[in-house]
C-alpha cells in the first residue's frame, strides 16, 4: 500500500526520473563509473563510494573523482555505458503500459534525470522511451538540479505545478518535487530505491500501485 493519499486533483502532466524509476539501470551507472575511474589510475571504488558522488552528472562526478583526468575518464565511461547497456534495454514491467495510458488520455509525459545528456540519450534510445516523451531535461555538472528541470518542463507545457506529478526513487527526488511544487511520488519498486516515507510525498511500493494512482488521477 502507499504511505499517503493519492493526488487530490486531476493531473495534466507526469514527469519521471530515469535510473531506478523507469529502468533498472543503476548497476550500469555504477560499474561504468568504476571502470572509468580505474582507467585513469584512480582507485577501485566500492558501490557505496560511487553513490557518494551522486548529484551532478557523470561528467561532474568524474571531475570530483579524478580531477583534470576527467575528460579521458568520461570517454571511458560512455564507452562502457553503451557497451554494457544490452541487459538494461527494457523498462520496468508495467511502465510502458502506464505511459501508454497517460498519452492516450492526453496527459503530457516528461523525463527529468540527473544523468548527463550523453548517457541519457543512449538510454532513452535503447529503451525506446524517446518516442514517448513530450519533454526531456538532463542534469547539471555542478550538482543536483532536478527542481529547476521540472520547472522548465512545466513552463514548456504551460502546466501549473499542482497539476503535475514527479516520480523518482530517492529522497533527493522527493525534495526536488516538493521544491518544484508538484505531486511527489516515490518509486520504491527497484532494489536500489532509497526513497523513504515523508509527510510531503507518497511512497509507491510497486509499478502496479503507480498505475492505480495515475489511473485515478487522470481519469
Amino acid at each position: 500500500m502507499t504511505t499517503s493519499a493519492p493526488p487530490p486533483r486531476r493531473l495534466l502532466g507526469a514527469i519521471f526520473d530515469f535510473d531506478g524509476t523507469v529502468a533498472d539501470t543503476l548497476r550500469l551507472v555504477i560499474s561504468s563509473f568504476q571502470e572509468a575511474v580505474a582507467s585513469v589510475g584512480g582507485p577501485i571504488l566500492t558501490d557505496r563510494e560511487v553513490y557518494a558522488y551522486f548529484g551532478p552528472t557523470e561528467a561532474g562526478m568524474l571531475r570530483l573523482a579524478v580531477g583534470d583526468r576527467w575528460q579521458q575518464a568520461y570517454r571511458t565511461y560512455l564507452h562502457a555505458y553503451e557497451r554494457d547497456h544490452a541487459p538494461f534495454d527494457n523498462l520496468f514491467q508495467g511502465i510502458p503500459e502506464i505511459i501508454g495510458m497517460l498519452r492516450a488520455r492526453g496527459i503530457r509525459v516528461g523525463l527529468v534525470t540527473g544523468k548527463g545528456r550523453d548517457s541519457a540519450l543512449i538510454s532513452v534510445a535503447r529503451t525506446g522511451l524517446d518516442a514517448w516523451l513530450d519533454a526531456f531535461e538532463t542534469g547539471s555538472d555542478e550538482g543536483l538540479a532536478k527542481a529547476a528541470g521540472i520547472g522548465r518542463v512545466l513552463a514548456s507545457w504551460g502546466v501549473d505545478p499542482a497539476d503535475a506529478a514527479y516520480v523518482g526513487d530517492t529522497p533527493d527526488d522527493m525534495r526536488s518535487a516538493v521544491e518544484a511544487g508538484v505531486v511527489a511520488l516515490g518509486a520504491a519498486w527497484a532494489r536500489t530505491s532509497s526513497v523513504v516515507p515523508g509527510p510531503q510525498w507518497t511512497v509507491v511500493p510497486t509499478v502496479a500501485d503507480l498505475a492505480r494512482i495515475l489511473d485515478a488521477a487522470t481519469a
